[in-house]
């Protein structure tokens, strides 16, 4: 019989869903700003979903999800293909294929070097100044930065001690701001961004949800509680931060990836222990979560172009017609793009994997 602990995290229903939910909020948020620069009138009387406090569960969850699927590959330096391989398939394919569209109207006036970056989406681009085409594509490169890392991590013999001074440098650098390693200081900003930076709080806060995830075990009402508390102390939180429309301090952010990591945690153990049953076919809302997240400001690239040859016709509609159409629009596209694009890549990867 399997072990139940063996079940693969990113495919319990609970966690589908949260992902789902989550990438909903950014889009929600950039689909509302786009209906309200054609509207002097506010959008949905006001209504947004906080796109922050999501993409910040997003490097938690990707750090759980890493860490359970990749736990028994540490010191196997055979195993590092494979991660590379499953990593390049989850992130580029999708990518690559959303920058489709502003490339068909952009690729005159992009240079080579502003190419590359676009398509490697390397971590080394100083956030506060590079335009992404897509731009959720931001939150790629620390993902791309965290893999990196974490290859290295699985190294034999040297990776647990590579993780470990990751994690010691990296909360180094963001909380002893005024006396840094002097290694860097040498590094260029956009690496010691990417790499050491406070997202990586985030990251290392999943790391720790999944080895918890494996080796502690907790009576359900012990987990209905711990998610209950953990939920509890996510909205006071994100109260103080305009909730979630603001980054939290730097002081508040342990809180908030605990809190995370809590919630991931607790409901992973509700799932596997039996006592949290959701719907199989809801995992198709997790399968269209990075699709959505990433195609949807295409869908809105293509909306700003019809207003920019048809600037008469802006007015054409009211608010709430133009974000439920590019809401309908953005999601038929993820479904195409995950059921008939993405999902049949995924399947041919795992045959020709490593």
């Amino acid at each position: 019989m399997n072990d139940p602990a063996a079940k693969r995290p990113d495919k319990l229903v609970s966690l589908e869903v949260a992902r789902f939910a989550a990438a909903l909020c950014v889009g929600t948020d950039h689909i509302v700003s786009f209906t309200a620069s054609l509207s002097p009138n506010p959008v949905l009387g006001g209504f947004d979903l906080p796109p922050i406090t999501s993409v910040l569960f997003f490097f938690v969850l990707s750090g759980f999800v890493i860490y359970t699927a990749h736990r028994q590959d540490f010191g196997q330096l055979n195993r590092l293909p494979r991660f590379a391989w499953r990593r390049f398939w989850r992130i580029y394919p999708v990518y690559w294929l959303s920058l489709a569209i502003p490339l068909f109207f952009l690729w005159p006036t992009c240079t080579p070097g502003y190419l590359a970056q676009i398509f490697t989406l390397a971590p080394f681009t100083r956030n506060n100044s590079f335009r992404e085409l897509i731009p959720p594509a931001w939150s790629l490169r620390f993902e791309i930065a965290f893999y990196l890392m974490f290859a290295l991590a699985l190294l034999p013999r040297v990776g647990r001690y590579i993780l470990g001074a990751w994690i010691f440098l990296a909360a180094w650098h963001v909380y002893q701001p005024m006396k840094p390693m002097g290694f860097i200081l040498r590094l260029p900003h956009a690496v010691a961004w990417h790499f050491f930076g406070v997202h990586e709080i985030m990251f290392f806060a999943g790391l720790g949800a999944g080895a918890t995830f494996f080796r502690l075990r907790l009576h359900h009402r012990w987990l209905w509680l711990l998610l209950g508390g953990a939920s509890a102390a996510l909205m006071l939180l994100t109260q103080m931060d305009a909730w979630g429309f603001a980054y939290p301090s730097l002081e508040r952010t342990p809180l908030v990836a605990a809190s995370f990591a809590a919630i991931i945690v607790s409901l992973a153990a509700l799932e596997r222990g039996g006592h949290l049953r959701l719907n199989q076919r809801l995992t198709r809302l997790g399968a269209m979560s990075y699709p959505f997240y990433i195609i949807h400001p295409s869908v809105l690239f293509l909306g700003s172009a019809f207003i920019y040859e048809h600037p008469g016709d802006k007015h054409m509609f009211s608010p709430l017609t133009v974000f439920v159409a590019f809401m309908a629009a953005s999601l038929i596209a993820s479904a195409l793009v995950t059921f008939l694009y993405d999902r049949p890549l995924q399947r041919l990867a795992r045959r020709i994997s490593p």
